[in-house]
């Protein structure tokens, strides 16, 4: 009886373990619809969206967290034209962009992000292109910018959200999508 039980708390352990690995690639086919809530914008009416995040806390503080974003670029704006252009010397044709998935994760510790993966849609929500980044490849958060906004959610560095960090680790934590960054 002492083997079964044994066994399931180290299968239960393993996948847990595995579980930060993988979620990217159980990931890799999420569509752009769900529960989306506004994490930063830019006065050129851009929009950073997110959809879930999974964090994981060491004495009360997050140290790493991961989650999809969604970017919208505003119509004319300097952002949306510089996505259009690399789109156009990869060879895809940006026409009809509607807007993009980022997978990141937050390394809270040493305030990095890390854009593993971008897909950009049409507005069908069909794929016109996919990028893979490099584990090496990280950005330093500016603040006052998108980046920094979007580090300060994940991190939970917000006001009020220490008070809702879980004890437990890892945790899911749903962003409700009435909440708005300020």
């Amino acid at each position: 009886m002492t083997g079964p039980r044994r066994t399931l708390r180290r299968l239960a352990a393993v996948a847990l373990c595995l579980l930060p690995v993988l979620l990217p690639f159980l990931c890799g086919g999420v569509q752009a619809k769900g529960m989306w809530s506004v994490v930063a914008g830019t006065r050129q009416d851009d929009n950073w969206y997110i959809d879930q995040t999974l964090a994981y806390s060491t004495h009360n503080k997050v140290t790493t967290s991961r989650a999809v974003l969604k970017f919208v670029p505003g119509p004319g704006s300097a952002l949306n034209e510089e996505v259009r252009e690399c789109l156009d010397l990869n060879g895809i044709v940006p026409k009809d962009l509607s807007y993009m998935l980022v997978f990141v994760s937050a390394d809270c510790r040493r305030d990095m992000l890390h854009f593993s993966s971008m897909a950009f849609f049409d507005s069908e929500d069909n794929v016109i292109w996919r990028q893979q980044y490099e584990e090496t490849y990280l950005i330093a958060p500016t603040a006052d910018t998108s980046t920094g906004v979007i580090s300060d959610y994940l991190c939970l560095n917000r006001p009020g959200f220490l008070d809702t960090l879980k004890k437990k680790k890892p945790f899911l934590y749903l962003f409700p999508q009435a909440e708005s960054a300020k």
